[in-house]
């Protein structure tokens, strides 16, 4: 029998939970700052903000005793502290104006006592002055003030030294609490499991938890969609809590009665997340302190062994304003709520602004400045304007004891997080700088290691091969286990993979050493399980790759992870691995590696179907900023662990690097057998390029050929005697990776591939003519180049011979081609003179 998970009763019937007035202060006057964030920039959102922040308030205040974060806003990316995530990117604002007036209370304290438990870093901290950054870009705010002759004016002294901080319409990871990338299209939640799963496998306590703020808009993507069963496959149980906030309102439409017709009542958004199987709270009213503080209450006091996600689903209103009665604004009207109140739309010192802003001044006994003379053209003016009523608004902290009391509770709560928290890993050592994943310290022979497990006891022997003897027939595809299997020995265990439920016939199942991962039964498993779900899939080792125990941010002790799936299919995983990119290239921490292996990529995969034909979409793998990544193709089994530990060297030591992506074929051949090559050695792949065949001596040349992929080269191998026979001299280059040639030696580079030999040089690659292996190739590298797309269309699909003979990579057609090349070299060089003649 199948039995429904049922939802949580909401807090209101069960009792709202007492709190601090504390909040209702803080909660309005974030409200109000956000707002004039929007007023005064005439940009970003409004409804979405205000939706979010009775969440937002009580999540960073109700303290971790009461189920809120553990966080200490002086060290807000300290390691133990709880995860935030504002996966609803671009309700940031209720952010910035939280932590704006966060750090304006301890900053307040700070100067009037000089007692060092409420001093934070001023590059750390978000202050009133960072309001004026708001959707601005860091280049302009250099100089904003001197521009405006607004540098000596005592309104803006906050920027003095420090100067103003950038603060994007998305969340960002660089923002103070914040712990990603929000959006775009349910990106930012997505990774959340992977972050939960961290700590579990890192066997921290109950804290660090994470806490994701989202809304139902958004979880009709697809990446969040995917992120209900990663959750719970990975079982992280109540260290997961997403937040929702249900108003039925998204950009330009409704959803119920909208986007989904108003007849379909059976689309339920409490009984989706019961349905997958999670632990489900609900509100019905998610804008009431009391009801939010309860569930927040009742999600801390869920039993560590119910290993079931949490959601806690609360009715809110877009557009919500705290003194707002009945849908009214009094003393104006209608309150603007559902999407309409989703953009800022209002103009500056609007009539509904004035408002809202009018209720906050009678709530307070303030009075905002120049707002009832409408808008501002003059831009030193509006910045005046804008800073004054910003600072109105702190000025509240001035009165009562209010400031005192948020800089007590915000010095309290970050008392809470420790440095020494026990953790099953190592916090203060990388282990992927171990010099045993030194490209020169792997064995050439097959090794036969024991291992231990620290949990169970149980001791065995591995074997591991990271080359093959010449003639073998093995798959480059075949070699991505066992450099997977070295890495958890050397690491003991941090390496992770995760890939859509063909962890077998890509090759990296059996990189694990302990089998598949459970947090209960099976806590040093490195192998996930996962269901056909790219994006969920890269998204989650994203999540695991984003966390580190170090209390050093110069320092990472964490773990990699590797997502894999289909060449054809991995543009899934792009977007989040780009977001990801941005993450890693902003962040003054230390973080691990996202691996992304593209596994039976190449013409061969039409074996398949055409759909599975896969050479363009590996290739946006090449889409990031120059090295970012480091993108690895290979041909031939001994090609991958020199390649891979290469890659890994510089990652593990360079922080630009936050990618590596390997390319693999499907098809099995001989291992090639290098005493016949130009250059011999048998680590050679690591250099990027190396060459296969020199030029004869003493003959005349006909240019240089470039391989990559597997049948390609494989083939072209096959045909160099052939070639000899001819009388056609070319050398012939095997490339691996332009990112690890770029690294090498300038006479290394010059010895392989000279500078002019770009203008006399073919391609030979299962690839496209779209993008080659190297940059700044000459004009007539198209037109005598062998790619799978030779003719610009899609391959029809068959036995791995038919496809590789449609595509002209058999050696016969690449004989040809390179025989062409040739025989064609001066017309080649002529028609090139005569370009630039």
């Amino acid at each position: 029998m199948t039995t429904l998970i049922q939802a949580v009763p909401s807090p209101s019937q069960r009792q709202a939970l007492a709190y601090d007035p504390l909040l209702d202060d803080v909660g309005f006057m974030t409200c109000m700052t956000l707002v004039l964030l929007g007023n005064y920039a005439q940009t970003g959102h409004l409804g979405g903000p205000l939706a979010y922040t009775p969440y937002n308030v009580a999540a960073h205040l109700i303290g971790p005793e009461n189920g809120g974060l553990r966080s200490d806003y002086r060290r807000p990316k300290h390691p133990y502290s709880d995860k935030f995530m504002l996966a609803a990117g671009h309700s940031i604002p209720t952010c910035y104006a939280l932590w704006m007036i966060m750090g304006q209370a301890l900053y307040r304290k700070y100067q009037q006592t000089g007692d060092p438990r409420y001093r934070v870093d001023p590059q750390v901290a978000m202050l009133p002055i960072d309001a004026l950054g708001f959707r601005r870009g860091a280049g302009a705010l250099k100089t904003l003030l001197h521009e405006t002759d607004l540098e000596d004016h005592p309104l803006f002294a906050q920027a003095k030294g420090r100067g103003i901080r950038a603060l994007m319409g998305h969340a960002e990871s660089t923002d103070v609490t914040n712990d990603v990338n929000g959006g775009p299209s349910g990106i930012g939640i997505a990774t959340a499991a992977g972050k939960a799963a961290f700590w579990d496998v890192a066997g921290a306590p109950e804290s660090p938890k994470v806490i994701a703020l989202e809304g139902e808009f958004a979880l009709t993507e697809g990446h969040a969609q995917e992120l209900k069963t990663q959750a719970l496959a990975l079982q992280v149980g109540k260290r997961l809590r997403v937040m929702i906030s249900d108003n039925n309102a998204g950009i330009d439409d409704r959803l119920i009665g909208g986007v989904i017709a108003a007849q379909f009542d059976g689309y339920d958004l409490v009984s989706q997340w019961t349905s997958y199987g999670w632990n489900v709270f609900t509100m019905a009213n998610g804008n009431d302190y009391g009801e939010v503080a309860a569930v927040l209450k009742a999600m801390d006091e869920v039993d560590p062994q119910d290993r079931r996600p949490i959601a806690a689903i609360g009715k809110t209103i877009k557009g919500y304003w705290p003194a707002a009665v009945d849908g009214k604004i009094p003393g104006y009207g209608d309150q603007l709520v559902s999407y309409p109140s989703h953009p800022y739309a209002l103009k500056m010192n609007s009539e509904y602004f004035l408002a809202l802003a009018q209720t906050f001044e009678k709530h307070y006994g303030v009075e905002f400045e120049g707002i009832r003379k409408g808008a501002i053209s003059n831009n030193r003016e509006r910045l005046i304007q804008f800073k004054t009523n910003i600072d109105v608004v702190m000025s509240l902290l001035d009165r009562n004891g209010l400031g005192d009391r948020l800089a007590d509770r915000l010095v309290e709560i970050g008392d809470t997080v420790r440095d020494d928290v026990k953790l099953r890993i190592s916090a203060s050592s990388d282990p992927f700088l171990d010099d045993r994943l030194r490209v020169t310290a792997l064995p050439e022979d097959q090794q036969k290691v024991s291992i231990r497990n620290a949990i169970s006891g149980a001791e065995k022997q591995v074997s591991i091969a990271l080359f093959k003897k010449p003639g073998e027939v093995a798959g480059a595809r075949r070699a991505i286990s066992e450099i997977i299997k070295w890495t958890n020995y050397v690491t003991d265990g941090r390496f992770f993979t995760i890939a859509a439920d063909l962890s077998e016939s890509i090759n990296v199942e059996h990189g694990s050493l302990w089998g598949h991962y459970s947090p209960k039964d099976n806590p040093l498993g490195t192998r996930l399980k996962a269901p056909i779900q790219e994006a969920g899939n890269v998204s989650t080792a994203i999540g695991l790759v984003s966390q580190s125990a170090s209390v050093d941010p110069q320092k990472f002790a964490g773990v990699w992870a590797l997502s894999g799936t289909y060449g054809a299919f991995t543009p899934l995983m792009y977007t989040p691995a780009r977001v990801w990119s941005q993450q890693n290239q902003d962040s003054k921490f230390r973080m691990g590696v996202l691996h992304i292996l593209a596994a039976h990529s190449g013409p061969e995969t039409a074996a398949d179907a055409r759909t599975h034909f896969g050479i363009f979409a590996p290739q946006v793998w090449k889409l990031f900023p120059r090295g970012q990544a480091i993108n690895l193709s290979f041909w031939d089994y001994n090609d991958v662990a020199p390649g891979y530990f290469a890659a890994a060297e510089i990652a593990a030591r360079d922080p630009r690097v936050g990618i590596i992506t390997l390319e693999v074929a499907r098809p099995d051949f001989a291992v090639a057998d290098r005493n016949h090559f130009a250059d011999t050695d048998l680590r050679a792949a690591a250099k990027g390029l190396y060459v296969i065949r020199d030029f004869a001596p003493g003959k005349p040349r006909h240019g240089f050929v470039i391989a990559q992929g597997s049948s390609s080269t494989v083939n072209l191998v096959k045909v160099l005697p052939k070639l000899d026979a001819a009388g056609v001299n070319v050398k012939v280059i095997a490339a691996i990776s332009e990112e690890l040639f770029d690294r090498q030696p300038q006479a290394y580079r010059d010895s392989v591939l000279p500078p002019q030999a770009r203008y006399d040089l073919m391609v030979v690659s299962t690839g496209t003519r779209r993008v080659w292996p190297l940059r700044n190739l000459g004009p007539l590298t198209d037109e005598y180049s062998l790619t799978s797309d030779f003719d610009n269309t899609w391959r029809s699909g068959g036995l791995e011979a038919d496809v590789i003979a449609e595509a002209h990579l058999d050696s016969d057609s690449i004989f040809a081609g390179v025989e062409r090349f040739a025989n064609e070299r001066e017309r080649r060089i002529s028609d090139q003179r005569k370009l630039i003649g």
